[in-house]
């Protein structure tokens, strides 16, 4: 087997091994959506999803980049004692400002809350979210180590404790218990507890009394221009919510939500994909044959997350609004939501595509242009909402809109300036063929609306012997690599 090839089914390893724990991580979103739609009102539900974006944009606070910078320096290295020292430097730096941090939001914990959610009663728990923020601030060092030695079970075995904890819990305290928004929130405080407890045993291994001046103004140097470019980004996944209570009211927000939740499926491919990704092609990147396989992981990747859009924004809404035994996943209430799943679909699609290319920005140590990419995405994202909700009056529509936009525009601008810098030659010809498929088969059911429900199952049916008929991907390749993964499995 060529090195490429080698390389590419290593990468695919580490990604289904991912997979299986961002799964684990993410499928409590969906496991619990149920429960919280039927729980909770679309207002309550809209604070829950107003504080979690909160609680996401603080985690890049909490970090500021010296988790960008700890993969960096520490995968690269080879002595022991000197990782143990990068290790040492960087968690100490992040215990003393989680420290910090956290005092400070105790202490603005009424004007924050004012300014987040108003009047809503929901206020009285906010309080709550800064200990979340605290426990996973000092845990995500320690699951970040897992994840640089490529030690991907135990990392999925850290994961798997903290959904089982927030899953039960939460049926205790939201289901059985009726404690609603303060349910969930203690129990989002019981699993990062277990989170850092099942952690811990990286910290005794490698944390040490040692602190390395220059070392971290090094890491840091590295790691902080990457603070802008992840705020930014975080702002076009999440600041959609901030923009749509302005704009309407919270109870659209939980509309929007829910709908959203499904469309974030395609995250779960991104995700494992991005914690698989950065490892690998900083382990990889001085072979002769890695910007083929770079190359050759950009089609692979497009060609399963077509798949997803595909499968999820066609069957998922019948399958999703249909009641069994008088009750439905997505109720009558929140029903409006699921017209957003295409659009969130595929701007996590573009999103996958940007963090494919970030390997050269990376490689050559560029991270100061992050900054510009995420920010023009930002600027796309909130351009786009501004106008199309604030002067045209769409609906929230419109963030799904903005959101495709803004991958699409930052993916572009990367791509362009960085070959510039760090040429691929990237399977053009494969991926546009891919594109005119995608988008044949998604219209089907749309222009047969009498008979939408059997034109979507032909249009995901039809789907691979298309890709094999244009030659984008073999039915050979595709046979091959389900007899690979069934071996894997036995």
């Amino acid at each position: 087997m060529s090195s490429v090839g080698t390389n590419i089914k290593k990468m695919a390893g580490n990604t289904l091994v991912y997979g299986l724990g961002n799964i684990f991580n993410r499928a409590i979103t969906f496991l619990l959506l149920p429960l919280y739609i039927n729980m909770m009102t679309p207002k309550e539900y809209g604070a829950l999803n107003l504080i979690y974006p909160f609680l996401a944009l603080m985690n890049v606070v909490y970090m500021y980049g010296m988790d960008a910078g700890f993969m960096r320096f520490f995968i690269p290295e080879k002595d022991q004692h000197r990782r143990q020292e990068i290790f040492s430097t960087v968690y100490l730096s992040i215990l003393a400002t989680t420290a910090l941090i956290t005092a400070s939001l105790f202490l603005a914990e009424t004007s924050i809350s004012s300014l987040l959610l108003g009047d809503d009663p929901a206020t009285s728990v906010f309080a709550l979210a800064f200990i979340i923020l605290m426990l996973d601030g000092l845990s995500f060092m320690p699951v970040l180590y897992y994840r640089s030695v490529q030690k991907p079970a135990r990392y999925v075995s850290i994961i798997f404790a903290e959904v089982l904890i927030n899953l039960s819990m939460n049926v205790l305290l939201v289901g059985y218990m009726g404690w609603g928004l303060k349910g969930v929130l203690l129990a989002n405080i019981s699993s990062s507890t277990i989170k850092l407890i099942f952690a811990a045993p990286a910290l005794f291994k490698n944390m040490q009394l040692r602190w390395n001046t220059r070392l971290w103004k090094d890491i840091l140097k590295f790691g902080l221009p990457t603070v802008p470019a992840v705020l930014f980004a975080m702002i076009v996944a999440l600041g959609d919510r901030f923009l749509i209570k302005y704009f309407f009211d919270q109870e659209t927000v939980g509309i929007y939500s829910a709908g959203y939740k499904i469309g974030m499926i395609m995250a779960l491919a991104v995700t494992a994909f991005r914690f698989a990704w950065h490892p690998f092609f900083l382990s990889i990147a001085d072979e002769e044959s890695a910007k083929e396989t770079f190359a050759r992981i950009l089609t692979l990747y497009l060609i399963i997350g077509a798949f997803i859009f595909l499968l999820v924004s066609l069957l998922a809404p019948p399958l999703l609004t249909r009641e069994f035994n008088g009750l439905a996943i997505i109720t009558p209430a929140y029903a409006d939501g699921l017209r957003i799943i295409p659009y969130i679909l595929l701007a996590y699609l573009f999103q996958g595509v940007y963090v494919n290319l970030v390997v050269g920005m990376y490689l050559t140590k560029k991270t100061y242009l992050a900054p510009l990419f995420t920010g023009t995405g930002m600027l796309i994202n909130l351009t786009i909402n501004l106008v199309l909700m604030g002067v045209l009056g769409f609906d929230f529509i419109a963030a799904g809109i903005a959101a495709v936009a803004s991958y699409i525009g930052q993916s572009f601008l990367l791509y362009w300036v960085s070959r510039r810098f760090y040429p691929i030659s990237y399977e053009t010809g494969k991926l546009l063929k891919l594109a005119v498929v995608v988008a044949v088969l998604f219209s089907l059911p749309q222009v047969m609306p009498t008979q939408s429900a059997l034109f979507s199952i032909i249009a995901v049916v039809a789907y691979f012997p298309l890709l094999s008929i244009t030659k984008v991907l073999s039915l050979t390749q595709i046979k091959a690599a389900a007899i690979q993964l069934a071996n894997k499995r036995s």
